[in-house]
């Protein structure tokens, strides 16, 4: 039996003492009730270090971890850290993060914790920190020289930089010493998953952010100009949705240069990713296809082009590059034939969305069994959202209505969500994701984000600590018990 089911929940929505979540105490706590839930997938939204606007989706690096991620407690437990700096702390929206209190108040303890790391850390630590700066020179080095040139030069994005040589060093070593507090505390996390059968879907990007690392050292690889500038942006053209499209402001792949350097920046990339998840989702993966071109001076989408991609070439050589190519492509949006073609060349498993899928009855489950359904994304409203959104009643006989759900699954509103997470495992999906939102039977207000949209609410929910309760987890357990036959544990 192949079939599995999981729960998506990015680890900055984890319940916690300091704002935010982390990948400490409680994501060690969430990894165990997946695993009494029978679940053994966990899907995240990227973790690099987020830009100014806090997007998991606009990184300062594809590489590197986010380390407003690396958890207080477990940096006291390793003797890095004395608890005195805990217990004052300031406090904290626990329904909400705000980002410039968090990071804030974060940081002031992590630069704390890199100048006294040598005096501090243990020998094996120190060995294996010494041991982490070099199995990772090929991104490290870079990052940390970006992170000092930053900081150098007040944090302006680099096309404005004026000192282009690091000054101090000391800011090198705090980036690297950052990165090694995330990722050994992100090994242990992943190392826990394993032990209880829990499989970790990480996310990529397609695109990177222009002020990042990664632009500033391979700028051949972008669109850009001879000043470094963008010459066109990313986007999506206009739908149903968005009458103007989408603007997204990150600059495009030179996609030759990719081809003549025999895609080595994607190798890198997607080894060291593959390094720290078991499964990757291919965010946008109509872009691997054709691409969506808009003139840099333009304000909306609407005079943007289509241009192909290499992704048959890029994914061949992948493919015979690493020893597991274990992905998922996001399907989603304006899907053609080439887009389809891709993804099938290559066995990829697609998504499929219910709010995108359930818009008519009857509805169509027929679904293959090499995708993964699920309830809603991160883009998505929850479930209870989106059933409140829709009208009471309409003339239109495939116009669906609250009315018409109802009749269908013969159920009251405080149980519909329950009943359309039941009809996801029900289907013939060989993967079953639904958001932790919709299992809380959670409304609009806690919706993660609204595309093309630029808000403090974006990205700032949380869970409450111990409102996933034994009733909830029960309830999950059997619908997995019934419809998947066989638990891993």
């Amino acid at each position: 039996n192949n079939r599995q089911s999981g729960i998506l929940l990015h680890p900055t929505a984890l319940h916690g003492p300091y704002g935010m979540g982390d990948i400490g105490p409680s994501a060690y706590e969430f990894i165990d009730s997946l695993a009494e839930m029978g679940q053994t997938l966990w899907q995240i939204l990227p973790i690099g270090p987020t830009d100014i606007y806090n997007s998991p989706y606009s990184s300062i690096s594809t590489f590197a971890g986010n380390h407003i991620l690396i958890s207080l407690d477990l940096l006291v437990k390793d003797g890095l850290l004395d608890s005195k700096y805990l217990k004052n702390h300031v406090i904290f929206n626990e329904k909400i993060i705000d980002f410039e209190k968090v990071i804030t108040f974060k940081m002031s303890i992590l630069r704390l914790v890199c100048k006294s790391f040598i005096e501090n850390a243990s020998m094996e630590m120190k060995q294996s920190f010494d041991q982490f700066c070099v199995d990772n020179f090929y991104w490290l080095d870079e990052y940390s020289k970006y992170w000092a040139l930053k900081k150098e030069n007040d944090k302006a994005s680099w096309i404005h930089w004026e000192l282009l040589e690091v000054q101090n060093m000391e800011y090198v070593n705090e980036a690297k010493i950052m990165q090694f507090l995330f990722h050994h505390q992100w090994k242990g996390l992943h190392d826990h998953c394993k032990e209880k059968g829990v499989k970790i879907i990480g996310d990529m990007p397609i695109y990177v952010g222009h002020d990042s690392s990664d632009v500033y050292f391979n700028r051949n690889l972008f669109q850009l100009d001879d000043d470094g500038k963008m010459a066109w942006q990313s986007g999506a053209p206009p739908c149903d949705f968005q009458g103007n499209g989408q603007l997204w402001g990150s600059p495009l792949h030179d996609w030759e240069s990719h081809v003549e350097n025999d895609f080595i920046w994607w190798k890198k990339r997607f080894k060291k990713l593959f390094e720290m998840v078991d499964i990757i989702r291919l965010d946008h993966f109509i872009g691997y296809s054709r691409y969506y071109r808009i003139p840099i001076e333009e304000e909306t989408a609407i005079n943007g082009e289509w241009v192909q991609a290499p992704g048959n070439k890029l994914f061949q050589e992948l493919i015979s590059t690493l020893p597991k190519f274990n992905v998922i492509a996001e399907d989603l949006g304006d899907v053609t034939e080439d887009v389809i073609n891709l993804r099938d060349s290559f066995n990829f498993p697609g998504m499929r969305v219910l709010q995108f899928e359930m818009d008519k009855i009857p509805f169509h489950d027929d679904f293959s069994k090499n995708s993964i359904v699920c309830t809603g994304t991160h883009d998505n409203d929850t479930l209870r959202g989106w059933f409140e959104s829709l009208p009471n009643h309409g003339k239109d006989k495939l116009i669906l209505t609250k009315k018409k759900l109802l009749n269908f699954f013969n159920c009251n509103e405080e149980n519909i969500h329950w009943k359309i997470i039941d009809f996801a495992f029900n289907t013939s999906s060989n993967m079953i994701i639904i958001p932790l939102q919709d299992i809380l039977g959670k409304d609009s207000s806690s919706r993660f984000n609204e595309p093309g949209t630029i808000s403090m609410q974006n990205w700032s929910w949380r869970m409450q600590n111990e409102e996933l309760t034994d009733l909830m987890k029960n309830k999950l357990l059997y619908l997995t018990k019934k419809h998947l036959k066989k638990i891993n544990h």
